[in-house]
């Protein structure tokens, strides 16, 4: 399998989802987005470890901030470990819904309330199953993949073989039941 789409993450929450600390990303829509709202582009993506925007107030689990580390790259290089893949997509309007969601998530409640907030409330849910590949995908970042949007079409689809999944399909079957559950009330 080859995937060519990647969405841009703090490298905090890739390390929190990478160890199997979180299953699903709470967004809204990148300011460079061009509806403003965050929509789903595909099923399967790579994880693109990023660190701009992120601070240490926006984590409820700062150690998670110095755990992303690990993805740093050299310069101008972008490193790929881990291919996400969205089992559901909820869109959440209840702010107090969020807040019950906080066992399978890193962020802060300023954060999530913040996100919420900006432009239209609201927020999308994808919980996501994690796959760590084999060997890190080291490729040049361009500028075309600069700036603050959630996807990036890869120039070339990288090789998504030989994939391990970091939770066993038993505890995403059963984290995704309790975020149903908080969901429908």
């Amino acid at each position: 399998m080859k995937i060519q789409l990647a969405c841009k993450e703090w490298a905090s929450v890739c390390a929190a989802l990478s160890s199997g600390r979180q299953s699903i990303l709470l967004r809204k829509g990148g300011i460079a987005e061009p509806t403003g709202d965050f929509q789903v582009q595909s099923n399967w993506f790579w994880l693109y470890p990023t660190y701009v925007h992120q601070q240490q107030n926006q984590l409820r689990e700062t150690e998670w901030l110095e755990k992303g580390e690990i993805f740093k790259a050299k310069p101008k290089k972008i490193l790929f470990f881990h291919l996400a893949e969205v089992a559901e997509t909820f869109h959440l309007m209840n702010l107090g819904n969020l807040e019950k969601l906080e066992p399978f998530h890193v962020l802060s409640n300023e954060c999530i309330s913040s996100r919420f907030a900006y432009r239209n409330p609201g927020l999308t849910l994808m919980f996501v199953k994690i796959y760590e590949i084999s060997k890190p995908v080291e490729i040049d970042e361009t500028p075309f993949y600069l700036g603050c949007k959630s996807w990036v079409n890869l120039e070339s689809p990288l090789d998504a073989s030989l994939l391990s999944p970091v939770l066993s399909s038993d505890r995403c079957s059963a984290e995704l039941e309790k975020i149903r559950t908080i969901i429908k009330g």
